[in-house]
């Protein structure tokens, strides 16, 4: 990596890190709109990298939103985040059964609900995490599981890797640098569970654990659609980071991994 594309990668990384930690611990509804705005906008990226398919796409806005704000609306998060999921089918096949013409509807369909079910259960899950007792907290294991993952897979693979990981889908990936990031981003989860009271260390490991192959899939899973898209990066938006969902690929696997885990081992 160039001098100059690391310091752009700095000018966005640094203030979105205090953007984010802002966000989480302000919570209520400046972190649900927050989460509604980020699935609208990875969205648009997505269904611009599938546009090939004619996804329907004004229901899969409308049903995403409704999954992410219902999950902070409803005194219930979880059938909040369900009511949505389920109006987002209806609205899908409202939208499919509308078009004059149906050509290929049945792909047309599941493009758009994988938009759905891809970004907005995850974020909505975000959310449901927000919610629990300790939530900003279990927000932050999840961003430096995430975070700390991504970066030191990325200096391990360029240090020490040698043995291709996923070749077809993302060359660069190495098995040594997949290895470096999951021992350091576990320690810097268990390291983070020794400042909050009410998560043990061993439970902080077996969550380090299991975000970080979550964020691990969750990455390689969005390297396969831009492959498949024929695209570089989902966007441009982010300058040199690329687009929103090519930001938010690990943290939307590693968030449903992190909220189930959290949820198992503490409450």
């Amino acid at each position: 990596m160039t001098g100059s594309a690391l310091a752009s990668r700095l000018a966005v990384a640094v203030p979105g890190i205090v953007l984010a930690i802002a966000v989480v611990a302000v919570g209520g509804v400046l972190f649900a709109l927050t989460l509604a705005v980020i699935a609208v906008l990875a969205l648009y990226e997505l269904y611009s990298l599938t546009a090939a398919g004619r996804p329907l796409r004004w229901a899969g806005y409308l049903g995403t939103l409704l999954t992410v704000l219902f999950a902070w609306s409803f005194d219930d998060p979880e059938h909040g985040m369900l009511l949505g999921l389920g109006l987002s089918l209806v609205l899908v096949a409202v939208a499919g059964l509308i078009l004059p013409r149906r050509e290929e509807i049945t792909a047309r369909v599941a493009m758009t609900l994988l938009g759905v079910v891809y970004i907005g259960v995850p974020l909505g899950i975000l959310v449901m995490m927000r919610d629990l007792p300790n939530g900003a907290a279990a927000i932050v294991n999840v961003l430096v599981g995430v975070w700390v993952f991504d970066s030191a897979s990325y200096f391990g693979g360029r240090l020490w890797g040698r043995r291709p990981i996923a070749p077809l889908t993302s060359p660069k990936k190495t098995v040594e640098g997949a290895a470096v990031g999951l021992v350091v981003a576990t320690l810097a989860v268990w390291v983070a569970g020794l400042y909050m009271d009410w998560i043990g260390g061993w439970e902080s490991l077996i969550l380090g654990i299991a975000i970080c192959p979550a964020a691990f899939l969750g990455d390689l899973f969005e390297s396969m659609l831009k492959r498949d898209a024929g695209a570089k990066d989902s966007g441009r938006l982010l300058l040199a980071h690329g687009g929103v969902l090519d930001r938010f690929d690990a943290l939307l696997f590693g968030a449903v991994a992190a909220y189930f885990v959290t949820v198992g081992l503490v409450y």
